[in-house]
């Protein structure tokens, strides 16, 4: 395990990896607010579950916002945001602005509110563990990947 994060703070950008640390962080505190949220019965536990689980789905495919790839002269892992994620990127925030409009017709009040947070963290979540094993890929391909004995 301690070479493992050794490798990912020798091998992985500075600004990549202050991002994962800000994206958990988030995660971290959202968690607790739904947790919070569903123990006041503001949403219901399954459909803060099902919320979540769809939301991390999504959040897997828009970690592809961020092309993540082997920087040769840095010979670290590098990030840049790339056509398809400044699509993906649009879309979402579409998404997120008229949220409202959209789940409006189904939840309002406490409920929407809650519902808003689970899935955003579950976004967020998602993007998080994408880039997370985007990056143990391209270490891996590199041949940096930490003996498993």
């Amino acid at each position: 395990m301690k070479e493992s994060v050794q490798i990912y703070r020798a091998q992985v950008d500075t600004k990549l990896i202050i991002r994962q640390r800000i994206f958990m962080i988030i995660i971290c505190v959202l968690m607790a607010i739904n947790i919070g949220n569903v123990v006041h019965k503001n949403i219901g536990v399954t459909l803060a579950t099902e919320g979540f689980l769809i939301s991390t789905i999504v959040g897997l495919f828009l970690s592809r916002m961020f092309k993540i790839f082997w920087h040769e002269e840095k010979a670290k892992v590098v990030s840049r945001l790339d056509t398809v994620g400044v699509i993906m990127l649009i879309g979402y925030i579409i998404f997120e602005v008229s949220r409202n409009q959209i789940l409006g017709h189904f939840l309002s009040g406490n409920k929407l509110a809650a519902f808003s947070l689970i899935v955003l963290t579950g976004l967020l979540l998602g993007r998080f563990l994408g880039t997370l094993i985007r990056i143990k890929e391209i270490l891996a391909s590199e041949g940096m990947e930490p003996d498993k004995n």
